[in-house]
């Protein structure tokens, strides 16, 4: 910081607090003005890296605290914050001592003629569970991520908290027409479910596919399911009836993963 004043906010009437109160709640505020929330210093840091801070507010206690995230802003970005303005946007229970409010990156348009692994979500509603396969793909190579209408939004706070800003360095297309994407896409596509006859072990995962999974009580829909050809399963041989939609995603993640990672060290 040099020697001009930060802005100080001590009212929880103020009009940006206010907008980020908005912003916590309201997906298609979110939407139409392009921006997020983001708790805590990890997922600062991780919005940081794509340049995407508008305004880091903090109390003037912890300046020093988190000095390392001040210096890389300039002084109109830093908002000096009281304690009650702090309780007000912070929607989580554990207690909150810096806050950001970001830029959403760039939406993209889904291209047919390019290859690519893809997990194809459709009207997921848990927040964690999202935040939870978000990272799951990315830790598994697959940088790509459809969403159908109706998806909890992959700004939502929960989401972000959930899964640590991973979603930045991701390519995210929401409110997809899956019935389009099942027409369009140019590789394998296999929707995980718990009926189905082939185990997921036994299918050949090593060229490009997209792993479509759908809603936690529902699955995917029947209209969607038929409309895709190759069904596969988790085969589950405990007494559990089935698996949490993220810890099914994560399996299925990672067995495409695994053989792709088999498939190299053989040639």
């Amino acid at each position: 910081m040099n020697g001009i004043d930060i802005k100080t906010i001590v009212s929880k009437d103020n009009a940006l607090v206010k907008r980020i109160a908005r912003l916590n709640s309201d997906s298609k505020f979110r939407a139409s003005q392009r921006e997020a929330v983001v708790y805590g210093e990890h997922l600062i840091i991780e919005a940081m890296k794509y340049s995407l801070i508008e305004y880091l507010l903090l109390e003037e206690s912890s300046l020093a605290r988190y000095s390392h995230l001040v210096e890389k802003l300039s002084n109109e970005q830093i908002i000096l914050v009281s304690a009650e303005v702090l309780n007000k946007i912070n929607i989580f229970d554990s207690e909150l001592s810096v806050v950001a409010l970001i830029k959403q990156p760039v939406s993209r348009e889904l291209d047919f003629s390019q290859q690519f692994d893809c997990v194809v979500l459709e009207h997921i509603q848990d927040p964690g569970n999202l935040g939870v396969i978000l990272r799951a793909a990315s830790a598994g190579g697959i940088k790509n991520i459809a969403l159908s209408k109706n998806c909890v939004d992959v700004y939502n706070p929960k989401v972000l908290r959930a899964s640590q800003g991973i979603q930045f360095a991701l390519n995210i297309y929401s409110n997809c027409d899956l019935d389009e994407f099942v027409r369009c896409y140019s590789g394998q596509i296999y929707a995980l479910t718990p009926h189905a006859s082939v185990s997921i072990y036994e299918q050949d995962l090593t060229q490009n596919c997209a792993l479509v999974l759908g809603n936690e009580g529902n699955g995917i829909s029947d209209k969607l399911l038929s409309k895709i050809k190759q069904h596969i399963t988790i085969p589950m041989p405990g007494k559990a009836e089935s698996l949490n939609l993220a810890m099914a995603a994560t399996v299925a993640i990672f067995e495409l993963s695994r053989q792709r990672i088999t498939n190299i060290r053989k040639k």
